[in-house]
């Protein structure tokens, strides 16, 4: 159905747009740059937000695609599904969607990523001209550094995410209700899922191949770091998942609804015409 790919891809870049600067804190603090504290001096300073909105066009860029995805097999998979309104079959639909939308989100977040560690010289600004360096770079292939952990944080984060979104705004789909269970389910899924995130965010930002694979990744950063390194910045990354992941959810509920009054208006027109027709 159009309107799940249409209403994905607008909700999508309403969440990028409003969650982007504490990804960047987050990717840094992930990457060992500092505390929360530094990480936000460092972005913030001279006054402006370039910093924490440097590599916002890859992931805006490919959010079309990706949210697109994600909304769009959601929603069909769950139609073609027996009881299609369980949660078993919400589920089940988001576990789809995470696995088939991460073939195009890890190069979109391998570009985003590289961007937010990087300056100009050493990495060009938008999502084409990184990508293309990427590509100069390590060949095609290397876009998709970082795909197998993406994948294997996305399948169970989608199905945490789409599964507690419905169960929380089942009685209630007001936009207040609908913010807060959008923001609370992003939120869920990125907490129990963040260990993985954290590798991904160091294997994508590896550019000198120090790690061999996601599990050698795990071992030298618990061997050089210690287990907190595993959760850091997950205070950032809980408040953006909230506001982000709300905005999202809004912005996919406002544009079904746009959508279903637009038709509704178009049937009474064609209704009043058929009607004015027949008069005649």
């Amino acid at each position: 159905m159009a309107l799940d790919f249409i209403a994905g891809c607008i909700g999508g870049c309403a969440g990028i747009i409003a969650g982007h600067p504490l990804d960047t804190l987050k990717v840094h603090m992930q990457s060992g740059r500092g505390s929360a504290t530094e990480c936000m001096k460092s972005l913030f300073k001279g006054g402006t937000l370039a910093n924490a909105y440097r590599g916002v066009w890859a992931p805006l860029g490919g959010i079309a695609a990706v949210n697109a995805i994600v909304f769009g097999v959601y929603g069909n998979t769950r139609r073609a599904l027996p009881q299609s309104d369980s949660l078993y079959t919400h589920a089940t639909a988001g576990a789809v969607a995470g696995a088939l939308q991460s073939f195009a989100c890890a190069p979109v977040e391998l570009v985003k990523t590289r961007q937010q560690l990087s300056n100009a010289r050493e990495m060009p600004s938008g999502a084409w001209a990184g990508a293309r360096h990427i590509i100069q770079k390590g060949g095609f292939k290397a876009l998709f550094r970082g795909l197998s952990i993406t994948m294997a944080r996305d399948c169970p984060a989608f199905t945490i995410y789409f599964a507690s979104y419905e169960a929380m705004t089942r009685e209630d789909r007001s936009i207040l209700r609908v913010f807060t269970a959008g923001g609370v389910a992003g939120t869920l899924s990125w907490i129990l899922l963040y260990p993985i995130d954290v590798v991904k965010s160091r294997i994508q930002g590896d550019v000198i191949n120090r790690y061999s694979s996601s599990w050698d990744c795990f071992k030298k950063s618990i061997q050089a770091e210690g287990w907190k390194c595993m959760s850091r910045g997950i205070g950032a990354v809980t408040l953006r998942a909230f506001i982000s992941n709300g905005a999202c959810f809004t912005a996919v509920v406002w544009t079904e609804r746009a959508w279903q009054r637009n038709a509704s208006d178009r049937a009474l027109a064609q209704g009043a015409v058929v009607i004015s027709e027949a008069d005649a």
